[in-house]
């Protein structure tokens, strides 16, 4: 299996404090304080992509308060970022059981099926998600893989359209997080053949031949399908577009 990298929804970690509101009451002071020392290891290891530490941590927190949604979550974006897909879906689902309405656990848990291949019951759970979070761009941008992998390119244009109107950078680097983002480099060259087109249906030509060089960087092998799509007509005879893809 290729490996994966998973870039993080969140530009910051999340405070500890704002995430640790105690699942199960009998969760001491002292013990909390255990707890949100271990988080922020664990969240330290994940901005050092130390994953094996971080669900280290996460779990030590975990045993302290076991119900907390938020930092199972967490344990399961580290897992999945291992590409242990079976143990991240099995966190999520828990997560979800502990907090039904946490629309981060619910997007991973879309995302995991979309990395398996599973798209149909990726895409009930990535609407699922946007039922409860609908300006999330990162849900936008994973749903949009799905369509994608159904074929529908379509749906697939129209997500990845309203998660650049939510965020112009979401598919930019990004840092940690408790949400995550299907990336890899097949699909980043995909996205940008499909930004590209974008670009052009908005009257940008500049901007659309900048992201179909970036598309020819990353070997997106059906560049060639520019001059087989109509969108891409005020292109044709451009020279700049021919420096790009040749006829």
């Amino acid at each position: 299996m290729k490996k994966l990298a998973m870039r993080m929804a969140v530009a910051t970690l999340l405070a500890g404090t704002a995430l640790l509101v105690c699942a199960q009451s009998a969760v001491t002071p002292d013990k909390m304080t255990e707890v949100r020392a271990e988080v922020a290891k664990g969240d330290q290891a994940q901005q050092k992509r130390e994953f094996d530490s971080a669900a280290y941590h996460y779990e030590n927190a975990l045993r302290y308060d076991r119900q907390n949604a938020e930092i199972i979550n967490k344990l399961g974006i580290a897992q999945l970022r291992m590409n242990d897909y079976k143990q991240a879906r099995k966190n999520f689902t828990r997560a979800l059981k502990y907090n039904p309405q946490l629309a981060t656990a619910m997007n991973n848990l879309g995302v995991v099926d979309v990395l398996e291949k599973k798209y149909t019951p990726a895409i009930i759970v990535l609407k699922q998600s946007l039922a409860l979070d609908e300006e999330n761009p990162h849900t936008h941008v994973n749903l949009a893989e799905a369509w994608l992998g159904m074929g529908d390119v379509g749906r697939a244009m129209t997500e990845y359209t309203r998660a650049l109107e939510l965020d112009a950078d979401v598919l930019s680097a990004g840092t940690e997080g408790t949400q995550a983002q299907v990336y890899t480099p097949e699909q980043r060259a995909r996205i940008d053949y499909l930004i590209a087109k974008l670009y052009i249906q908005r009257n940008n030509p500049a901007g659309a031949l900048d992201y179909l060089g970036r598309a020819k960087e990353l070997n997106y092998r059906d560049l060639h399908d520019v001059y087989n799509d109509q969108a891409f007509a005020p292109l044709w005879n451009d020279p700049r577009l021919i420096k790009i893809v040749k006829r």
